[in-house]
């Protein structure tokens, strides 16, 4: 070979097609590759935040909790737990609670029962309302009754709200299950009710 001497690379059509998308779906696994690592760190990064967010909710809700209690006949609305979206429905976070703690079993497990009760304790030309508000009343009232339990029990292992908060929350599951209405969970919204 010499300094003069010309090289003629023949190359297919079809070659350079095939090069292009492999360096191409090279290309894009790399980027992809990359994208999942980067979403992994940020997601690790942020995850002591979301704990933080956790008991700041659980915070807020126990000092409602407290000054409902210290001050008796003021209603607090447990807007972390519970929102009116007409009717009231509990939040993401309520149902999470509702069923972390037992109660969602419970109510699936007692349904026939647990309306029976409801019905009896109804006003003969009942409304919706006096469903949902009789539901919650009597959940709070079963509070000490073994039905229970699992509830108390996670509740003692898990002290992260007041028992009352969740039967009032579980109450509305109760009146959907009455109304044969499927059980809803508010809408998620960025203000609290």
């Amino acid at each position: 070979m010499t300094s003069e001497t010309t090289l003629i690379f023949n190359i297919n059509v079809g070659s350079v097609i095939i090069g292009i998308l492999v360096f191409s779906f090279s290309l894009l696994a790399v980027i992809w590759k990359a994208k999942s690592e980067i979403a992994d760190t940020i997601n690790k990064e942020l995850s002591p935040f979301k704990s933080i967010g956790i008991n700041i909710t659980n915070a807020i809700v126990e000092v409602q909790t407290i000054l409902r209690n210290r001050f008796k006949g003021v209603n607090i609305v447990h807007g972390l737990v519970e929102r009116g979206s007409s009717p009231l429905n509990p939040t993401e976070y309520g149902a999470r609670l509702i069923k972390d703690s037992g109660l969602e079993k419970i109510l699936e497990d007692n349904r026939e029962f647990l309306c029976t009760k409801l019905k009896a304790s109804l006003p003969r030309d009942y409304t919706e309302y006096d469903v949902q508000e009789k539901a919650r009343e009597l959940l709070l009232f079963l509070k000490d009754d073994p039905i229970l339990n699992p509830v108390k029990n996670w509740i003692y292992h898990n002290p992260v709200i007041d028992i009352e908060i969740i039967l009032k929350a579980g109450g509305l599951w109760l009146r959907d299950d009455f109304l044969g209405h499927p059980r809803k969970i508010a809408e998620n919204k960025d203000e609290v009710a």
